[in-house]
């Protein structure tokens, strides 16, 4: 790749990573923005508009908000999104949890479909949001009497999403510092002989075509890979101002530093001819004394002549050596490697078997075992890879030029390894689930939502929930006691039957058989628990009912009927809010792939710039097997520390595949000959 196209690649994509910057700080003003605008002004009762109350709810374990809002006045201005206020059990949702929920039932869970959210009323068009109308004036104990709307107040949408200062730290660490380093490698390649003024145009073309993500995502409505996210337009459009003035310092970014490493080059090419004709006057020097000599011996100036002239040709060798070097042969000699200690070696090893030994330390203690191991082993990979560098052109030597490598690419190799690695860990922990949750996802699997759990609020007309069950489902009441370790089931004796209990209109010991109770006492920490036939008195209870079905899939007509009959809290199956609550963090996780996708591919791309020979096609492929293995190796090992996780093969998987088409693009670039 010549220079000016290097430059122009390298502009480009350090323009494109402040592009992603530029719109990561506008989507956070946008989302404050329609955050508070949607949110309700607490007033008192006598100066309300409407009531108002949100609950949680869940699609698939990704939670969302459900705004519950009664109307006092039908002509005020309803919340921003909706043309008008949902008539009485009438529901108004997002298009994207319309989309998602249409398997569970979503449309008409919470009543009649009204309508959709307008994308105003979202602080992202990808958020999940339903405005609920009660079919009938509700109790208003537990709500809000709100003026209006237009002050904060954190949804699941805002509950779940992280700070931006993260967001920028993440996008900084993980694809400006690799786009930086892609600068310097193209300010490196070609002839570095002209002006850094002369690179301005390669550089603000590059520039100026790293705006493309900037113009896609103020013209539309863009969908973020493999996240679910969507950005607002509007975001972006209202954000030009910065737009440009990042642009401008990207541009002034990557002309800095090709003019500073031009600097840099020139006073080492300065210092390599002031250190050349120090030499050729000590050389002169040496002559002038040696013709003296001569001359006070009496040899003759014909003998002198001869003797100068054989002085003078040896050293003309030596002059070309130190001032016409050509520019080849100076980036070979940058790039050779130096003798490596052997003690960084030996601590190196020490790193990886601390590392492998943490697994063997208890509790918190393997943790940081792991943690030290990891920092010295980071630490000192270079010097290893520099190891391998000397001893693969000790293999060129001897007369297998394919084994050659250099220095470069062993560093950016280290780089990727270290870059690779982060990334890995950071989803595993992202990824940890937690014992609860484990257990949680483990009671899904044995027992479905053939048990589910209401929570209600106020006192529920149970009569009219019984009778809008499904056929296949039955009804009993959970008593607790005031510490909450003791309980009775009380329900129809079908319903206990259905549940391996006794019929008896006395409490009596349950023996749970049926998994499903074994899942109940254990989710709610029932130390005992009894069962009666007879209709429960909810105001002696927590509000908790329980609805069993012999077969799955009674979810969205159970909680259908729980939101058209009951002040229902929640509906669940025991122990799920524990997988809602972790769901966030594997979608975080999925943003640390996608950064850390972008960075592994800038990198890529800084060594096919600075590996423009054939003949690395076989280092390429070493060093892509020796990035693959560690980072694997060390992420089992984090696992098996830590106890919880998954590898993500995902990105060795891409590293792999776009390693591999670099070192075969190299054998494509071999030159004719």
């Amino acid at each position: 790749m010549t220079r000016r196209w290097a430059l122009m690649v390298a502009s480009c994509v350090l323009a494109m990573v402040a592009s992603l910057m530029v719109i990561a700080v506008a989507t956070y003003e946008g989302r404050a923005a329609r955050d508070r605008a949607r949110g309700p002004i607490v007033t008192e009762p006598q100066d309300a508009i409407a009531w108002w109350s949100s609950r949680f709810d869940s699609v698939g374990h990704f939670q969302h908000s459900v705004v519950l809002v009664e109307p006092l006045d039908a002509s005020a201005p309803p919340p921003p999104g909706l043309t008008r206020w949902p008539a009485p059990g009438e529901a108004m949702l997002s298009p994207e949890l319309l989309s998602h929920g249409s398997a569970e039932g979503i449309r008409t869970r919470y009543g009649r479909f009204g309508g959709l959210i307008g994308r105003e009323g979202l602080v992202a068009p990808s958020e999940r949001l339903a405005y609920v109308r009660p079919p009938a004036p509700p109790n208003t104990d537990s709500w809000l009497p709100i003026s209006g709307f237009g002050r904060p107040f954190p949804l699941v949408e805002t509950l779940n999403q992280r700070d931006l200062p993260e967001v920028l730290l993440a996008l900084g660490t993980l694809t400006l510092l690799p786009a930086l380093a892609l600068m310097a490698t193209a300010s490196r390649t070609g002839n570095r002989k002209r002006g850094a003024l002369k690179e301005a145009p390669p550089l603000a073309i590059g520039s100026a075509a790293g705006s493309l993500p900037l113009i896609l995502t103020a013209s539309t409505d863009l969908p973020i890979p493999a996240t679910g996210y969507i950005l607002n337009s509007t975001d972006t459009h209202t954000a030009w101002p910065l737009a440009c003035a990042t642009l401008l310092t990207s541009f002034a970014t990557g002309l800095a530093l090709v003019a500073l490493l031009q600097t840099k080059r020139d006073r080492a090419t300065q210092n390599d001819r002031d250190t050349s004709r120090d030499r050729k006057s000590q050389n002169d020097r040496d002559i002038g004394r040696d013709r003296t000599a001569q001359n006070d011996r009496g040899i003759s100036r014909d003998h002198e002549a001869e003797n100068d002239q054989k002085a003078r040709g040896e050293q003309d060798p030596e002059k070309e050596r130190n001032v016409g070097r050509d520019r080849e042969a100076e980036e070979v000699s940058a790039a050779q490697p130096r003798p490596v200690p052997r003690w960084r070696l030996v601590a190196c090893a020490l790193a990886v078997a601390t590392i492998a030994l943490s697994q063997y330390v208890p509790s918190t203690g393997g943790l940081i075992t792991f943690a030290v191991g990891t920092i010295g082993m980071w630490l000192l990979l270079p010097s290893v890879t520099t190891a391998l560098v000397i001893l693969a052109r000790r293999g060129a030597a001897s007369g297998h030029p394919a084994l050659l490598t250099d220095g470069r690419l062993a560093r950016l190799s280290t780089a990727l390894i270290i870059l690779l690695g982060t990334v890995t860990l950071l989803q595993i922990w992202e990824g940890h689930l937690g014992a609860p949750a484990r257990a949680a996802l483990a009671t899904e699997r044995r027992i479905g939502d053939t048990l589910l759990v209401v929570r209600t609020a106020g006192h529920p007309n149970l009569e009219a929930f019984s009778r809008t069950l499904p056929a296949s489902s039955a009804l009993a009441v959970l008593l607790t006691s005031e510490n909450g370790e003791h309980a009775t089931l009380v329900g129809p004796c079908g319903t206990l039957r259905m549940l391996k209990l006794p019929c008896t209109t006395t409490p009596a010991p349950a023996n749970p058989e049926d998994s499903r109770l074994q899942e109940l006492q254990v989710w709610y920490g029932l130390r005992t628990l009894t069962s009666q036939v007879g209709r429960g008195r909810t105001e002696q209870t927590r509000n908790l009912l329980v609805v069993v079905s012999d077969t799955r899939g009674q979810y969205p007509q159970v909680a259908r009927a729980a939101y058209a009959t009951l002040p229902v809290l929640e509906t669940t199956i025991p122990g799920s809010g524990w997988i809602d609550a972790a769901t966030p963090r594997t979608r975080l996780g999925t943003w640390l792939t996608l950064f850390g996708l972008a960075g592994v591919l800038i990198l890529l791309l800084a060594t096919w710039v600075s590996t423009p020979r054939w003949h690395l096609t076989i280092p390429l492929l070493i060093t892509t097997a020796l990035v693959i293995a560690t980072t694997t190796w060390h992420a089992l090992f984090f696992i098996a520390v830590t106890k919880d996780g998954t590898l993500p093969w995902h990105l060795p998987a891409a590293t792999t595949a776009a390693c591999t088409l670099l070192a075969l693009t190299a054998v494509l670039r071999r030159p004719a000959h």
